[in-house]
């Protein structure tokens, strides 16, 4: 599987979710290690661009691959309480990444995203024994249309 991930260019290769420690997001709260990734290129440019407040700067995409072989937890929304898409973000979302972090069972976890609700995100538990499977296979400095906000 392949998925998709915009970050500021000084901090797009590190696959040990390390920005999961500094801020908190929709499926986790600040101290977890974690790692968003998306279907598609234009679903993760969507989530950057829902969750900034003017054009991102100094941007990157990558490309990671994820092995086949692996199973991936997956949540839709008929699993997800009736608020799991509002701002601010419900708390019980994270209890779902909490109880997939400490199984420990797989390595990502699929969620539907609440832009584009038919397309899901890939949450990546950077601390699972099969992390280190995972690769970047491309790496492309990426800038945004200024148009776009």
């Amino acid at each position: 599987m392949i998925v998709y991930r915009l970050a500021n260019r000084d901090f797009i290769v590190d696959l040990a979710g390390t920005g999961g420690l500094f801020g908190s997001g929709r499926w986790h709260d600040k101290g977890m290690r974690i790692l968003y990734t998306s279907e598609s290129f234009s679903l993760a440019k969507l989530e950057v661009l829902a969750n900034t407040k003017s054009i991102p700067r100094n941007y990157a995409l990558i490309k990671i691959e994820i092995p086949d072989d692996l199973e991936h937890k997956r949540l839709t929304v008929e699993d997800l309480p009736a608020n799991w898409n509002i701002f601010p973000h419900p708390k019980e979302l994270k209890v779902f990444t909490e109880e997939w972090i400490r199984e420990n069972k797989y390595l990502v976890m699929q969620v539907p995203s609440v832009h584009s609700p038919y397309e899901s995100n890939y949450l990546i538990n950077p601390m699972h024994p099969d992390a280190g499977r995972i690769k970047i296979i491309e790496n492309r400095p990426h800038d945004f249309d200024a148009r776009l906000k």
